[in-house]
């Protein structure tokens, strides 16, 4: 039962780097898609860690160690082993990598480029939404308040983000749609458009 360990740490951190990566408002068009490629993903990788325990935990290496313990090492090392190449070739101009690495970059970006198409259009959505719906000075006092708020901003991330709101709001070359949809996007998203 030792592999449901190593599948769960190697699934949580697959979640950990998608949640890293995408930001997904929460009307999503395409919710039921968008699910099955993230959490396909982290059950492919759950999968695969299982397997490698399955396949290694008698290791003389791993022998030291509880089983618990060993499941815990191969699950949080699974992401390490599966990016491992034998060797890289030449190829226009290019070293490419040759191994696992290549498979698992491969699907990896697939599956990614899938989850951002979705990602993007509903981000697109909701940003419209809000930005057509508020007026500019609304709109400035959130993006700032939710600056404050930020528990996760340093003082300096604070400053340099309150700074950039100020811009967009004082932007002679912009409209105000385009201020609105700059501020909607970042209050949404916590993302700057320069």
């Amino acid at each position: 039962m030792e592999w449901i360990i190593a599948a769960g740490v190697a699934g949580l951190l697959t979640l950990f780097d998608l949640d890293r990566t995408f930001y997904v408002p929460a009307k999503a068009a395409k919710k039921f898609l968008l699910y099955c490629w993230w959490w396909g993903f982290i059950a492919a990788n759950g999968l695969l860690a299982a397997l490698l325990y399955v396949n290694i935990y008698d290791l003389e290496a791993l022998k030291g160690f509880p089983l618990g313990v060993r499941a815990l090492l191969v699950g949080s090392a699974y992401l390490a082993i599966i990016r491992a190449k034998f060797t890289t070739l030449p190829i226009a101009g290019k070293e490419v990598p040759v191994g696992i690495e290549l498979v698992y970059e491969g699907a990896k970006t697939f599956i990614f480029k899938r989850i951002n198409q979705i990602a993007k259009a509903a981000r697109y959505e909701e940003t419209n939404a809000l930005a057509l719906a508020s007026k500019l000075e609304d709109l400035g006092r959130r993006a700032k308040l939710s600056i404050d708020q930020d528990a996760l901003l340093s003082l300096e991330e604070k400053n340099s983000a309150g700074k950039w709101v100020l811009e967009v709001l004082q932007d002679q070359n912009s409209n105000d749609l385009e201020k609105r949809t700059a501020l909607a996007n970042y209050i949404l998203s916590g993302q700057r458009i320069d």
